[in-house]
């Protein structure tokens, strides 16, 4: 009986080897799967970090030039409304030039034209007749 049951343990042992080589060699190429995948997102990875650096650099420019032109238009932009601030006052005063109250302060029953009208600004007058000069308010 000796004599079977080493048959059989030996038959068993090289059965369990065969199944071990056979489980270690698809371990083997699992790994070596695992690894060939690691290696392609190794690649993905520094091609997007190269990609993503490149595009902050050119949004960095980008941020810079708008920067540089927003400088450029503010002066523009700040010049525009103390324009526009100017035209306000003048038609402030034109509109009280014209108010009734004028008329009777001058004395006269016509009503005022426009080139009885001149309005002083930084020091010129403007209009072609220089007869009245309005203050700015």
């Amino acid at each position: 009986m000796r004599g079977k049951s080493a048959a059989l343990a030996s038959i068993s042992l090289s059965v369990f080897v065969v199944y071990a080589v056979k489980t270690m060699k698809k371990t083997m190429a699992t790994l070596d799967e695992a690894n060939r995948t690691l290696v392609d997102v190794k690649t993905s990875a520094l091609q997007a970090t190269h990609e993503a650096t490149a595009l902050i650099h050119t949004v960095n420019r980008t941020v810079r030039d708008v920067k540089g032109r927003i400088d450029t238009v503010d002066p523009l932009l700040e010049t525009t409304q103390e324009v526009g601030d100017v035209l306000h006052t003048i038609a402030h005063s034109v509109k009280e030039a014209l108010s009734p109250g004028e008329n009777e302060r001058r004395g006269v029953d016509a009503p005022v034209r426009a080139r009885d009208i001149a309005v002083r600004i930084g020091g010129r007058v403007s209009a072609a007749s220089r007869r009245r000069t309005l203050p700015l308010s």
